[in-house]
């Protein structure tokens, strides 16, 4: 299943709006720019691990991106670390540094657990929802330390009489958009994912002919998908206009409450025949001279077991064939979806 890939820094970038002077650190647009060309050389090499992330690329197989900015970040610290004070006033220069520092133990520690999560993530609907939760907080870490950053960026600016324009350059409205794209995507995703572990579940309880475990998961499963699509009724289009991904969910959903309603009674049903049927049959055998009466019992238990039989057939043909579909139209609708909205960038 297609998850979502979620973890981004929103990075704010200023327009210095003053002429760039000599090339060193005693003139303030130089300082600030040096600093600010150290944010964005990692701001692209992220955007470049997002990316290949977010088009489906499992995790594991772009961890040399993600070493890649772990470099950068490890570098441009160095780098700024390496900077005098300006005019006896560091707290910039020290902002930049720390946060570079919080940056690098997020994607080194929190990703990485992130990461091993990814792994697991599918075992369960909690797990799940535990794994697009830890990205989520992690974002936020670098969120919180990006707008602390930007303010101490701002004092300086003014402190040593910079004029700054608030503005995103290319690389901060591509970031823009990667969280845009996820933060619609992650909870129909959610609402998605519920159901069809949920189904998992009734399948695995049907191959156990678990008739306990049918009724149960059945009744959880209607529940699910029931919620699911209430939930899916009061959402709107990506930006007010693509629909696909909420239009291909409540087809799936739709299949559950068709399935649990009009199809698992069936299977429940034969299940039940079957296993009457077979102890039936094992006390019939043991009459050596059966009357007419049992003959005839005997006969319409194996009429209605082979009815059974052929309704548990056509039924489970049919949720086969239209669980294939629909599951593989819900993962061309989210590739789609990721094609058409996410951001490239190499």
């Amino acid at each position: 299943m297609r998850k979502g890939y979620l973890f981004l820094i929103t990075m704010v970038f200023m327009t210095i709006t003053e002429t760039l002077h000599a090339q060193d650190f005693d003139n303030v647009i130089t300082y600030m720019d040096y600093i600010g060309k150290q944010h964005q050389t990692i701001a692209k090499r992220f955007l470049t691990y997002n990316s290949a992330a977010s088009h489906g690329k499992r995790a594991k197989k772009v961890e040399n991106l993600r070493n890649k900015v772990l470099n950068e970040i490890d570098e441009s610290r160095m780098n700024i670390s390496g900077m005098p004070s300006f005019k006896g006033d560091k707290e910039y220069r020290d902002s930049a540094v720390s946060f570079m520092k919080l940056y690098y133990n997020v994607m080194n520690g929190d990703f990485s657990k992130i990461v091993d999560m990814e792994e697991i993530s599918e075992q369960s609907y909690d797990m799940m929802e535990a794994y697009l939760l830890a990205k989520e907080m992690a974002n936020k870490k670098l969120d919180d330390a990006s707008e602390a950053l930007h303010l101490a960026e701002k004092r300086f600016a003014l402190a040593h009489n910079v004029n700054l324009i608030d503005g995103k350059d290319e690389i901060g409205k591509l970031m823009e958009e990667v969280s845009e794209v996820n933060h619609y995507y992650n909870p129909i995703y959610l609402i998605f994912f519920k159901s069809y572990k949920q189904e998992a579940y009734l399948m695995d309880a049907i191959e156990k002919k678990n008739i306990n475990g049918i009724e149960q998961s059945k009744n959880t499963l209607l529940k699910n998908a029931e919620e699911g699509l209430a939930k899916l009724d009061t959402m709107k289009g990506f930006k007010g206009g693509d629909r696909s991904l909420i239009i291909s969910c409540k087809k799936v959903l739709e299949f559950y409450i068709k399935e649990v309603k009009e199809k698992i009674p069936v299977i429940a049903d034969f299940f039940l025949k079957n296993e009457a049927f077979e102890k039936m049959k094992i006390e019939y055998g043991k009459k050596s001279q059966p009357t007419q009466a049992d003959v005839d019992l005997y006969n319409k238990g194996v009429k209605e077991t082979n009815n059974a039989v052929n309704a548990y057939n056509e039924a489970n043909n049919f949720l086969n064939n239209y669980r294939k579909d629909l599951v593989n139209n819900w993962n061309q609708t989210v590739d789609a979806y990721f094609d058409n909205h996410m951001p490239s960038y190499k």
